[in-house]
């Protein structure tokens, strides 16, 4: 297994991040923008409460209000609602009906499970660019990887994650099977918690950014081993953290069934 750790003071600062005691799980939701009338209400609300919940700024286990939501937005329940049962059906939040609704604990099998999906689709993806890609698609996902490097010097954590995923998305659009990355995007809501974790700290960022730089020589070279090495390299070290964060902070963890 791959150690996602450069030095014991780096995984100390990772533990102390997500260790629940300094966790208010009682937060509430804060809206990231003003709902613009001319575009769905739900769709809005839903982005930006998916957006707290994968950066943490909502944790596992925490209430949401519908009410305080309905009312840091402006509007009427039913928007909320339509937001609530989305992130629900990506399993983000339970729902219990005339009770409560809480952010959904952090599903480890769900995650092991997209990203073996992820694993598999990636590494025929750039089995196929390095006999397809072009030089102005190339091109491209560097203004991409550039993009990040922007992100890290401004210390935008969310930015650098949002514009990390539109990186592999490309990948998908060029491979021509953009449809993936949709049906990936609805069911990694665990799995990107735990990456948000691992890209919380600028030493991650750089490996990321160097990563992508390294799958990009390859497709340049068409180099379809070299190119698969690195999405292994790459992607592997996400399931390396998952243990690691779940043995520290086993409340914000699904309880896994052991046979």
């Amino acid at each position: 297994m791959h150690s996602l750790f450069a030095n014991e003071k780096d995984t100390n600062i990772l533990v102390s991040m997500v260790n629940p005691k300094h966790c208010d799980i009682r937060q509430k939701p804060r809206p990231s923008m003003k709902i613009d009338r001319r575009n769905s209400a739900a769709h809005q609300i839903y982005e930006s409460l998916h957006r707290q919940i994968i950066d943490m700024t909502l944790v596992p286990g925490a209430a949401v209000s519908k009410q305080e939501i309905a009312k840091s937005f402006g509007v009427s329940p039913s928007p909320v609602r339509d937001a609530l049962l989305r992130l629900q059906s990506e399993g983000l939040v339970d729902i219990v009906p005339q009770s409560k609704t809480t952010v959904s604990l952090i599903d480890v099998q769900h995650a092991r499970e997209l990203h073996f999906l992820r694993l598999s689709v990636e590494l025929e993806v750039v089995r196929v660019l390095c006999r397809t890609l072009t030089d102005a698609q190339l091109a491209e996902l560097n203004i991409w990887n550039e993009r990040l490097m922007v992100e890290l010097k401004a210390g935008d954590k969310t930015a650098f994650r949002e514009g990390d995923t539109s990186f592999h998305e490309h990948l998908y659009e060029f491979a021509g099977v953009p449809g993936i990355a949709q049906v990936i995007q609805a069911r990694r809501g665990h799995y990107d918690r735990i990456r948000g974790l691992y890209l919380a700290f600028e030493q991650r960022q750089n490996l990321v950014i160097n990563e992508h730089i390294a799958i990009l020589a390859a497709l340049r070279a068409n180099d379809g081993a070299a190119a698969e090495n690195a999405v292994r390299n790459h992607l592997g070290k996400s399931l390396a953290i998952i243990d690691h964060i779940k043995s520290q902070n086993p409340n914000f963890f699904l309880k896994e069934e052991t046979n």
